[in-house]
């Protein structure tokens, strides 16, 4: 539902910024995603690195792939629908 124009004056003066709440909203989604994305590349690395020195299987690989997958998905979904 968009704002009306009483809204909108009440945001601009309560944020005391030019930022609509539809940029901020976009920000807040990109920042989540940033540390989404950051998380999930973080957690393959880690993996990588226990599946070469032997100390995760490959099962256990596949099984942290999966759940990233799943988590991503939910994000995406939850948040950006």
């Amino acid at each position: 539902m968009a704002m009306n124009g009483a809204q909108l004056n009440g945001w601009s003066a309560g944020t005391g910024s030019g930022l609509t709440p539809a940029q901020l909203n976009l920000l807040i989604l990109g920042t989540l995603s940033i540390v989404i994305l950051l998380f999930i590349s973080w957690a393959l690395v880690q993996a990588y690195r226990g599946l070469s020195s032997k100390s995760v299987t490959f099962r256990q690989f596949n099984e942290l792939l999966i759940r990233l997958i799943l988590l991503y998905l939910l994000t995406l979904f939850l948040f950006f629908h």
